[in-house]
């Protein structure tokens, strides 16, 4: 895998999600606005779900992208698209919590209830089609660069702690080591001729 390429692919993924982030706030602001009641704003809430994930990419990306060697970069990236996958995931898990909880309340009349988690729904559909997106984007990237997630690197308190227990490995290992074991020969006497004495059973 080429380094360049690599780095490339980040940056090309950083300008089309500035791109990206200028259309949503564009949107954001203009004819959704014009439509009066709960449901003009509910176009506006999805837009700003999408610009808040897609502004949180770029965000994260441009610093991986700042990091001083690819392998920082790429362990970056892979680290990224983790926590949109989890994003991603819980999002999903508390999308199908309201949809059961708003089946409920239209079942049992409790529309001003089922209004409150319907807007909520889909300020939730839309993080996550936007969570999935970057994700989407982040696992294509990985893949077309063929690249392998580094080994992660020790924090300097792991590095720490780490070399005090290979001191205490050392130290241990320098002292004497005094085995107590059963006998499992009959003792001889003392004298290179001496004769074994057979232990008598009373």
């Amino acid at each position: 895998m080429d380094s360049e390429s690599f780095v490339s692919r980040v940056m090309t993924l950083i300008q089309k999600s500035r791109r990206a982030l200028r259309l949503y706030s564009t949107a954001g602001g203009s004819s959704y606005g014009r439509v009066d009641g709960a449901i003009g704003e509910l176009p506006a809430v999805q837009v700003a779900e999408w610009r808040e994930v897609n502004g949180l990419l770029l965000r994260k990306l441009t610093e991986a992208a700042e990091a001083a060697n690819t392998k920082k970069i790429i362990y970056d990236v892979f680290a990224l698209r983790n926590e949109f996958q989890t994003l991603w995931r819980t999002t999903e898990s508390e999308l199908v919590q309201s949809q059961k909880e708003l089946i409920a309340s239209a079942e049992s009349g409790d529309f001003i209830r089922a209004a409150t988690l319907a807007s909520n729904l889909v300020s939730l559909k839309a993080r996550l089609q936007a969570g999935q997106a970057a994700h989407h984007e982040l696992d294509l990237l990985i893949k077309r660069s063929k690249v392998v997630r580094p080994a992660a690197e020790l924090t300097e308190e792991s590095a720490t702690v780490l070399s005090t227990l290979e001191l205490l490995d050392e130290q241990v290992v320098k002292e004497p080591v005094v085995r107590h074991e059963p006998l499992r020969e009959p003792l001889r006497a003392v004298g290179a001729g001496a004769k074994v004495i057979p232990l008598k059973r009373r």
